[in-house]
C-alpha cells in the first residue's frame, strides 16, 4: 500500500520569552494509506505541532516528514493539493451564506472545475445529511450540523490524507456515531484515503483507528494497534474509586501513580480509577488519602481499559473517558 506519511527524526523548537522549547523531539512515525491513524496525548504534548509540519503549516527543525512521498520542507505545493484539515472547534465556513455557497466556494478555492464541484456537493450533502439545511444560513446551524458541514468542507477536494482535530467535539451521542461512521465508511471505499485523527476521546480512538501513537512531552511514548497498547496493562487490576477530600487537598492524589479522576466541584467527590499490579495495593492507596483528611465512600474492581493505558503512559490527570452526550 506504501506510507501516506512518514516522519524521520522529527524536531521542533519553539522560543518562548527568551528560552527554547522542545515541542516534538526524535519523532518516529510510518503511517500506511488505507487506515484511520489515531494521535493521542495531553494538551502540550506535541500533537498539533506535529499536524501542522505534516499538513505544511509549520516546518520542521530537525529531522525529516513526508506525506505521499513528498517533503515537507521542499515540496509543499505537490502536497497540499492531496491533503485536508478539520478541526471541530473551528467555524466551517463563513455565516451569512449558505451551506451550498460555503461548500461551492471552498470548491472553486481548490481548483475544481464547474461540473466536478456540482456533482461533488451533490453527493456530499446527501451523504453527510445536510440535504435538508443546505439552503440555510450556516449561522442559523446546530452545533450538530455545523460538524457535519466541517466534514464536508474536509471533503470537497476529495484528499487523499484528511486530518481531523477534535472531530465529535461539543456533539450528542447520535451527531458523534453518525460522525465517526461518515468517517469510517470514507476511508473504507477507497484503500487510498487515510485519516490522521486527533482526540481526547479514548472510546473514539480505541473504536475508529487501526493504530495509535502516544505523545507525550514531545515524544512518542507508545505506538501499535488498540489490542497492543492494552497489553501493557494485561494482568493488572483498577481500582474505582470514589473519594471526597478536604477543599484545596486535591494535590494528595498527585502521588498516585496511573491514576485520573473527575471531580464533582459541588460536593468536593472525587472520582478516581488507578491501576494496581494486584489489589493488596490499595489499602496503603485507601490509608494515604485518610491519612490527609480525605473519605473514600466507595470502592469496586474492575478490568483495565484503554484509558487505563493511556494514563499508565502520559501520567496522571483528567481524562474524557466516554463519548460526550
Amino acid at each position: 500500500m506504501g506510507l501516506a506519511a512518514e516522519t524521520v527524526n522529527l524536531g521542533r523548537v519553539f522560543r518562548n520569552r527568551g528560552s527554547m522549547v522542545q515541542a516534538l523531539e526524535k519523532v518516529n512515525l510510518r503511517i500506511e494509506k488505507g487506515q484511520i491513524y489515531g494521535l493521542l496525548g495531553p494538551n502540550g504534548a506535541g500533537k498539533t505541532t506535529l499536524v501542522k509540519i505534516l499538513t505544511t503549516l509549520l516546518l520542521p527543525t530537525t529531522g525529516e516528514a513526508y506525506v505521499y512521498g513528498y517533503d515537507v520542507s521542499k515540496e509543499a505545493s505537490k502536497i497540499r493539493p492531496l491533503i485536508n484539515l478539520v478541526s471541530g472547534a473551528d467555524t466551517p465556513g463563513y455565516g451569512l451564506i449558505t451551506v451550498r455557497e460555503n461548500l461551492w466556494f471552498y470548491s472553486m478555492l481548490y481548483g475544481l472545475d464547474k461540473e466536478t464541484a456540482r456533482e461533488r456537493i451533490n453527493r456530499l450533502v446527501e451523504e453527510v445529511g445536510l440535504k435538508e439545511v443546505e439552503n440555510e444560513l450556516l449561522r442559523n446551524l446546530s452545533t450538530g450540523y455545523r460538524q457535519r458541514m466541517n466534514l464536508a468542507r474536509g471533503l470537497v477536494n476529495d484528499p487523499l490524507v484528511l486530518f481531523l482535530d477534535e472531530p465529535t467535539i461539543g456533539l450528542d451521542a447520535v451527531s458523534a456515531r453518525r460522525i465517526r461512521r461518515l468517517i469510517k465508511d470514507w476511508v473504507r471505499v477507497d484503500s487510498g484515503r487515510t485519516v490522521i485523527l486527533t482526540s481526547h476521546y479514548m472510546a473514539e480512538v480505541e473504536e475508529m483507528c487501526a493504530r495509535v501513537a502516544v505523545l507525550n512531552k514531545g515524544r512518542v511514548v507508545a505506538e501499535g494497534t488498540p489490542a497492543e497498547l492494552r497489553s501493557l496493562v494485561a494482568g493488572k487490576t483498577v481500582a474505582v474509586m470514589e473519594v471526597w477530600l478536604p477543599t484545596d487537598a486535591e494535590h494528595v492524589l498527585d502521588k498516585l501513580e496511573s491514576a485520573y479522576r473527575t471531580h464533582d466541584p459541588a460536593t468536593n467527590i472525587y472520582r478516581i480509577r488507578v491501576v494496581v499490579n494486584n489489589w493488596d495495593e490499595t489499602a496503603d492507596i485507601v490509608e494515604h488519602i485518610t491519612s490527609h483528611g480525605g473519605k473514600v465512600l466507595s470502592l469496586v474492581k474492575a478490568m483495565p481499559s484503554f484509558e487505563d493505558v493511556y494514563v499508565k503512559l502520559v501520567g496522571g490527570g483528567e481524562v474524557v473517558s466516554e463519548f460526550e452526550a
